[in-house]
């Protein structure tokens, strides 16, 4: 087996999540992202308010997609004036900022597995292995249906360049990529590791919505297994797993 590396010099810092957040409020709409630290209303502090408001946004989004969904909708849900939602998102824009960071701070399973691997981390001089990468995310993603729901409504919708998250969808299979290179990895032999990252990406996507449209058929992380099997078959992956 080999430590297969491409694109060297890559900043592992860029594909934090810190990166990830100015990039979606650049491409999305000019948001400040610091907004919600007003003082508290009706026993409930502007941050608890912010969170309940955009966890109604990600369950709304997630029945009736980006475009269905109103902010007077989220304002009814919760039983607050739309101008109290516009206060703290600022307009529709804003509040699907939020729900996208909010995926990032719940849906972070790559970032985390990989810093494992940094310096000071627990793995420090070992190399990261992909099917190890990819269980992590579908082990945190069956705990988080509901924002996975949302993730794929929203890039079912952003084909669309009229969407205003098309730039950050249309750019994420080179974030990806990005986040391959910035490490190296270990994998097989002959293996182009880089092209089999985005493969099982791929197949783990679509994995997540037959899961989705039948949750109470598909076991995802059973199914996973029997799709590493296949996609990391052994012995030829044997250590790399």
């Amino acid at each position: 087996m080999s430590g297969s590396r491409s694109g060297a010099g890559a900043p592992v810092l860029s594909v934090g999540r810190g990166g990830e957040r100015a990039r979606i409020a650049e491409m999305i709409a000019d948001h400040n992202a610091s907004n919600g630290g007003d003082a508290p209303k009706r026993r409930m502090s502007s941050e608890e308010r912010f969170e309940q408001i955009v966890d109604v946004a990600v369950r709304l989004i997630g029945r009736k997609g980006y475009y269905g969904m109103s902010l007077q909708d989220v304002a009814s849900e919760i039983g607050i004036s739309q101008t109290a939602v516009i206060h703290r998102v600022k307009n529709k824009q804003g509040l699907l900022i939020a729900v996208i960071e909010r995926y990032y701070d719940r849906l972070d399973a790559t970032a985390s597995y990989l810093a494992q691997f940094e310096p000071g981390g627990a793995r420090e001089g070992e190399l990261p292995k992909i099917p190890e990468a990819l269980h992590a995310v579908v082990e945190q993603n069956v705990g988080q249906p509901e924002l996975v729901r949302v993730f794929e409504m929203l890039n079912a919708e952003a084909m669309s360049p009229e969407h205003p998250a098309y730039a950050y969808f249309a750019k994420r299979p080179q974030w990806m990529r990005d986040t391959y290179r910035a490490y190296e990895w270990q994998v097989p032999d002959g293996v182009d590791g880089e092209f089999v990252y985005m493969l099982a990406n791929a197949a783990m996507y679509g994995l997540e919505g037959r899961w989705l449209a039948r949750p109470d058929e598909i076991d995802f992380l059973s199914e996973w297994e029997r799709y590493s099997d296949y996609l990391f078959p052994l012995p030829q992956w044997e250590g790399c797993r």
